[in-house]
């Protein structure tokens, strides 16, 4: 189930009913029924076959977005993958995206906060990412806003991103397919069911480019002020928002929002 190069599939004609409609229509289980003996490009092929170019690819320039991003590739797809350009990238991230858009080709669209780095602090009076209280408001107003304001133009959105269920924690009871009530649209987690041993395989098999960051002990990768290092032995997000835990916050965060099901979908 592969499309032609070089085009998107038609959205097919929708039921009688607005998009509102259509989405509560749509049976999650079933889906994940039909769904789960598919090979992930074939899932993705079916999102794009049921909605058309209002499917977009969620590109965080981690392994599992390259997985996806070269699955996209194969496919011929338009689709937007959307790169959110937090202000507080590492320039190695930077560097992947520009090197995936020339090798795979794809329609990357890069999405902006509303405000600069020198705006936000000068308003909070503060470096937000600093402050326990502060993080989740820097990651909703440099991540989740920005997107959510771009989906909100889409009639029925749909994000593919890398979520598995073994990842633990809220990932591991995610479905293939749920639902974004931020934007009454749907998620995407075409290798929900792979394991890391899976994602790195495929990277070998097609010897696709990965994150600098990687080899230098960092498996989980975000903004430069809140990403350090993994020791070994340390869970693979331990460097995420590190400094908070060091200042003394018992419960820092683990990710950002950006997710609908991170933050309380499941």
């Amino acid at each position: 189930m592969t499309l032609d190069a070089g085009r998107t599939a038609p959205d097919p004609d929708p039921p009688p009913t607005d998009g509102a409609g259509f989405t509560a229509a749509i049976d999650l289980s079933a889906v994940h029924t039909q769904l789960e003996p598919l090979s992930p490009e074939q899932r993705i092929a079916w999102a794009v076959e049921t909605f058309g170019d209002q499917v977009m690819l969620l590109a965080s320039m981690q392994k599992t977005s390259i997985v996806l991003m070269h699955m996209f590739h194969r496919l011929g797809l338009r689709n937007e993958v959307l790169f959110i350009d937090t202000g507080y990238h590492f320039v190695e991230t930077l560097q992947l995206r520009d090197e995936v858009m020339r090798r795979f080709g794809l329609n990357v669209v890069s999405l902006y906060p509303s405000l600069t780095i020198e705006d936000q602090e000068a308003r909070y009076g503060k470096k937000l990412f600093n402050f326990v209280d502060g993080q989740p408001e820097c990651c909703y107003l440099r991540k989740e806003a920005p997107l959510v304001r771009h989906l909100e133009r889409k009639a029925r959105p749909v994000t593919v991103g890398g979520l598995r269920r073994g990842e633990g924690g809220k990932r591991a009871g995610i479905q293939i397919l749920s639902r974004d009530p931020r934007t009454q649209g749907f998620a995407l987690s075409p290798i929900f069911d792979w394991r890391g041993e899976d994602v790195e395989a495929y990277i070998r098999q097609h010897d696709l480019p990965v994150h600098a960051l990687h080899a230098q002990g960092f498996p989980s990768i975000g903004c430069y002020p809140c990403t350090t290092a993994v020791q070994p032995g340390e869970d693979p997000r331990a460097g995420r928002w590190r400094h908070l835990r060091q200042a003394g916050f018992a419960e820092g965060p683990r990710y950002c929002g950006v997710n609908y099901s991170d933050g309380g979908g499941i």
